[in-house]
């Protein structure tokens, strides 16, 4: 396994989590257009694969990341698809989120 070392800042956008809920106790999800808003920039680094897809690492202090979430680094951005926090135990220092995102707007062909 190849280590990914911070080759940006990346500024997390994130959507409001937990949703509010309804009188039901039912989460309602923000309005369709809502753009989210700015939690901070952190280092990060982003590689695109082979099928278009994105894998991006983010400093874990920008956890939770969602998906509908976006980054941004200052001239492309993308919408999180998946985001997971990987932690090494002992190593704080080498901790980081794995993110699997979209480019905004794609890419074609």
């Amino acid at each position: 396994m190849a280590v990914l070392l911070p080759d940006r800042d990346l500024t997390a956008y994130v959507l409001p989590h937990p949703w509010a809920r309804d009188a039901h106790g039912t989460p309602v999800p923000p309005p369709p257009g809502t753009p989210p808003t700015p939690s901070g920039t952190w280092p990060g680094a982003a590689v695109e694969q082979i099928d278009g897809s994105w894998t991006l690492r983010v400093d874990p202090r920008a956890w939770p990341l969602r998906a509908g979430d976006v980054l941004g680094d200052g001239t492309r951005t993308w919408t999180v698809t998946t985001a997971l926090l990987k932690k090494v135990p002992g190593y704080g220092a080498a901790d980081y989120i794995a993110v699997v995102a979209t480019l905004n707007p794609p890419e074609t062909p």
